[in-house]
C-alpha cells in the first residue's frame, strides 16, 4: 500500500504511542507487545494524528528540524507503517 497524500493519517487505534522510561525511547504498543522506535520514525508518529495530511506532517517536521527534503523518507517510513497496520488513512 502506499499513503495518499490527500488523505488524514492517524495512528490505528490498536496501537499506543508511548514514551517508556525504562528503554529510553518511544514505542508502540500492542495488545501482542511493542515495536521500539528510532528519533525519526517516533517523530514522524506523533503527527499523525488530529487528521494531519502528509504536507502536515512533511511542513511540521521540516520547520521542526530546520531543514528541507524531508518527504521522501517520510513517505517511505509513512509506507511502511501502513503496511505494517500501524496508522490508517481516511478522506
Amino acid at each position: 500500500m502506499s499513503v495518499e497524500p490527500t488523505q488524514f493519517i492517524n495512528l490505528s487505534p490498536t496501537y499506543r504511542l508511548q514514551w517508556e522510561e525504562a528503554q529510553d525511547m518511544f514505542v508502540l504498543l500492542y495488545p501482542e507487545g511493542l515495536v521500539e522506535l528510532n528519533q525519526s520514525s517516533s517523530e514522524i508518529l506523533q503527527l499523525c494524528k488530529d487528521d494531519n495530511k502528509l504536507s502536515d506532517i512533511v511542513t511540521a517536521l521540516e520547520e521542526k528540524f530546520s531543514c528541507t527534503g524531508l518527504e521522501p523518507d517520510i513517505i517511505n517510513f509513512l509506507n511502511t507503517a501502513l503496511d505494517n497496520g500501524w496508522i490508517t488513512q481516511k478522506a
